[in-house]
């Protein structure tokens, strides 16, 4: 009897000691987990795509690198598409990424735990996703690309003087398209400008928008609109064909088919928010609680082909 009650001592011991090997390999196992990662793209665009490439390259090099599953989505620009790709995403993915604000709304609507980043979302609260830029709520945190209207407008004036009316053009159904146009047209009417603003509510309408705008105004100044965008070989070949400047939206705009404006990359800001993913992953941090980030290092992008093509020197743009 002694003999048994000594083996089933030796049997607990040696259990008691593989137990912490045994969680250890657990948590071993649990940090190497797969993260997955879905990506919501409301329609693709030399700026959009710029904020894609940012953000999975930043996670990609990661210390998550090597664990990261990637479930990568565009909804060209189309409600129905967005909706049913934000279900699935939402559904088989552990971290969600939004790119602009309506693949952000849409997203926000079919998820209210999993931790959402966004990009490309120029008012988080006009758009109803945060309650704050400092502490936003919820599940949600990202950064916002609130562009220096104030000093695009500048940069307009200061480069042609002459200008007395200046257009606008932004699909009406995009909020932080909205928000953009309010500001811009409050502040140029405050330098004694006039202002014509047209709205579009597809791709198919711009062309005769554009067309009849031309004719009426010295300048476009530009918001960055993913409509307007994602046509914007056709808006800047009618700007250019009637001579007309156009300032304002985002540097990746510019450089496809634009004249000049105030900007950081669109890539950085990609690289910023995957910064963030990472900053929440290290230190499990609650979304929520993390401020929503604005763009930096915004800088003079020329477009030189642009330029020439109106008449204007490009060395002469300051």
């Amino acid at each position: 009897m002694k003999s048994r009650f000594k083996f089933i001592n030796i049997i607990t011991t040696v259990v008691l000691a593989l137990l912490p090997i045994l969680a250890g390999g657990q948590a071993v196992k649990a940090q190497e987990e797969t993260i997955n990662i879905g990506v919501v793209q409301y329609v693709e665009h030399e700026a959009l795509d710029a904020v894609l490439k940012g953000f999975q390259e930043t996670l990609e090099d990661s210390a998550y690198g090597d664990r990261i599953e990637w479930d990568i989505n565009n909804a060209s620009g189309d409600q129905a598409s967005l909706q049913s790709l934000s279900e699935k995403v939402a559904r088989d993915n552990d971290i969600l990424f939004a790119i602009a604000t309506p693949a952000a709304q849409t997203l926000a609507s079919v998820e209210q735990e999993k931790p959402i980043f966004i990009a490309a979302v120029t008012d988080p609260v006009e758009a109803g996703l945060a309650d704050s830029m400092e502490v936003p709520g919820g599940n949600i945190t990202g950064t916002s690309d609130m562009a220096p209207i104030e000093e695009q407008v500048d940069l307009l004036i200061r480069n042609f003087p002459d200008v007395e009316t200046v257009g606008l053009i932004y699909n009406s159904s995009e909020v932080n398209s909205q928000v953009q146009a309010g500001v811009a047209v409050e502040l140029l009417e405050e330098q004694g400008l006039a202002t014509d603003v047209q709205t579009v509510i597809s791709t198919n309408d711009i062309s005769q928008v554009m067309n009849a705008l031309v004719g009426n105004v010295d300048a476009m100044f530009m918001v960055t609109d993913n409509t307007i965008d994602s046509a914007i070989t056709l808006v800047g070949d009618i700007a250019k064909e009637a001579g007309i400047p156009t300032i304002g939206s985002s540097d990746s705009v510019v450089r496809t088919n634009g004249l000049a404006t105030l900007s950081n990359s669109y890539e950085d800001y990609g690289v910023q928010t995957a910064e963030m993913v990472i900053r929440m992953l290290d230190e499990d941090l609650n979304p929520g609680e993390m401020e929503i980030e604005l763009g930096k290092d915004f800088q003079i992008v020329v477009n030189e082909d642009f330029a020439e093509a109106i008449g204007v020197d490009p060395s002469t743009i300051e």
